[in-house]
């Protein structure tokens, strides 16, 4: 147990330890900031010869270790050519696929509207006018006299013994 707690205490600064390196990182920003003061404001001539004497590092940190230019190169290009790529995909095969269908959807109703109207409306339309054409013999036939309807048994009768002497 006694171990434990030993590593533990020594993980940790002190609170003067704590204080102290407050105290540097802001005198160091203090010194940053009037260096950079005193080089670009009030001499920028020492800037100046410091870039030339060190242009490989000035251009480096100028253009912040080409970091925009990395990120440009890999995550930007890679975003926008996938991107790219996913708009050709949707135009060709989603969109062709979407078109498609719709093309077949017209194709379809225009073949059922066709199936619709001529043959079952046509067969629907032959069954009435059958029906009302076949109405004028059937007409002549009943009268609704009963005398006329005796006439026609007796006349059928006279068929059936007819064809049955006949055939025999």
């Amino acid at each position: 147990a006694e171990a434990g707690a030993h590593s533990e205490a020594a993980a940790h600064l002190s609170l003067a330890g704590e204080w102290g390196l407050m105290v540097l990182s802001v005198l160091l920003a203090a010194l940053g900031i009037w260096l950079a003061y005193r080089f670009y404001v009030v001499h920028p001539e020492i800037s100046e010869g410091l870039a030339a004497r060190y242009a490989g590092s000035h251009r480096v940190l100028t253009n912040k270790y080409y970091v925009d230019e990395l990120y440009g190169a890999t995550f930007v290009r890679g975003t926008l050519d996938s991107a790219r790529g996913l708009w050709a995909f949707d135009r060709g095969v989603v969109d062709g696929a979407v078109d498609g269908s719709g093309w077949i959807t017209r194709i379809a109703a225009w073949v059922s509207h066709m199936i619709d109207k001529y043959v079952v409306d046509g067969l629907v339309n032959l069954v009435g006018w059958l029906a009302g054409e076949g109405s004028y013999v059937l007409r002549r036939v009943q009268t609704g006299l009963v005398q006329n309807y005796a006439l026609l048994m007796l006349f059928g009768v006279f068929a059936f013994l007819t064809l049955y002497l006949f055939t025999r």
